[in-house]
């Protein structure tokens, strides 16, 4: 979204900041109302049947969030929680509707993230069956540090924490493989590791490592 549409929608809502570790989507919430990230990242938490919480997407800036629950009154399925200091626009649903419908601009660009999402989703179901774990956790990590990263004199990092088990869930493997994987990364000088904490030192490696696992 650009241009005047992205002036306009600017103007929408409430801006709204959010500390590490604050909801900022619960799924008890029964409001009707998107958020649109202008800063910070969160993490996109979804509970499986036996009550446990698997982290199933990271978003950043520009990212609308709960845009469906909020135009159809679905239930929420996931919870969103801030991995750093966020800065936002809560916008009630009624409003976000009537945007829209008035900007055919906005709505293609809501469309077209929408397709993303279930492009990534799709591209992550055929990694899931044709590619060994190892190579999931490759392309996941390398995934994350080139949407999310921050770029230091000693390479990429993430701004915020991230847990082995929340990258095993994101990459559908074990955590035992992670711990592997992340060991022959160390090995080869690919990452360097410090508790919850994660330096890519050479990110082109580390892509041809998802590319040839």
């Amino acid at each position: 979204m650009r241009g005047r549409a992205l002036d306009e929608v600017l103007r929408l809502g409430t801006l709204v900041s959010y500390e590490a570790q604050q909801q900022v989507i619960r799924l008890t919430d029964n409001s009707r109302h998107a958020v649109l990230l202008l800063g910070g990242s969160v993490k996109v938490v979804a509970n499986t049947a036996h009550g446990r919480s698997v982290l199933v997407g990271i978003r950043g800036p520009g990212d609308l969030l709960d845009e469906m629950t909020s135009a159809d009154g679905r239930p929420r399925t996931a919870q969103v929680i801030a991995c750093s200091a966020v800065h936002a626009r809560i916008i009630p649903g009624a409003h976000l509707d009537q945007f829209l419908e008035r900007n055919a601009e906005a709505c293609l660009a809501v469309a077209r993230t929408l397709g993303e999402r279930l492009w990534l989703a799709d591209r992550r179901w055929v990694d899931f069956v044709a590619c060994p774990a190892r190579t999931r956790v490759v392309r996941v990590l390398a995934e994350i540090v080139q949407e999310h990263g921050e770029v230091t004199d000693a390479g990429h990092c993430l701004g915020f924490p991230l847990t082995q088990p929340e990258i095993a869930a994101l990459a559908g493997t074990a955590l035992s493989t992670v711990e592997k994987t992340f060991h022959s990364l160390e090995a080869e000088g690919v990452i360097d590791r410090g508790y919850r904490h994660v330096l890519v030192t050479d990110l082109s490696r580390l892509r041809r490592f998802g590319e040839a696992s």
